[in-house]
């Protein structure tokens, strides 16, 4: 079974949402600014203060990695979009241009990999059994498997 790179993009872009989920949490240790998904999102785990601190480190550690390799990853597909809706964009070019957002996509992944790889040890066996249920455990919804990623606006002649 071959997998389609779209799938791929869609796959990173919903790490990314994950990221952006984990920005914030609504106990304790967690300031104004960092959205409101992290806390609802953990809540299910019952975490302790201990937990919810050292949760709080790792996410200030890989935020500015995060958001730079987010940047990076939705510059390189805006160009992309951009290039295919240009009629006169070589096929080599649009290689090229996919290839970089693949990549920058690629590194997205990794990172949200890390921080999950160290969460992980902090929780107990029941906690992560919890935790695999959702995206951030890459389980459950929010993975976009079986959806392609689409222009923001794809035109009325785009097939839905």
């Amino acid at each position: 079974m071959r997998t389609h790179p779209l799938r791929i993009l869609a796959f990173a872009a919903a790490l990314l949402a994950v990221g952006t989920a984990l920005s914030a949490q609504d106990g304790p240790g967690f300031g104004p600014g960092h959205g409101p998904g992290f806390g609802r999102g953990l809540k299910a785990l019952n975490l302790t203060e201990a937990q919810r601190t050292q949760m709080k480190a790792l996410h200030d550690k890989h935020q500015p990695a995060i958001q730079a390799k987010a940047g990076a990853a939705q510059t390189a597909r805006k160009a992309l979009h951009e290039a295919m809706a240009d009629a006169v964009t070589d096929a080599g070019t649009l290689k090229a241009l996919h290839e970089k957002a693949s990549a920058a996509q690629f590194d997205l992944m990794l990172e949200h990999r890390a921080l999950r790889l160290e969460i992980l040890p902090l929780l107990t066996p029941e906690q992560k059994a919890k935790f695999a249920q959702g995206p951030m455990g890459f389980g459950g919804r929010g993975m976009g498997h079986g959806r392609g990623m689409r222009p923001a606006n794809p035109g009325p002649d785009a097939p839905q």
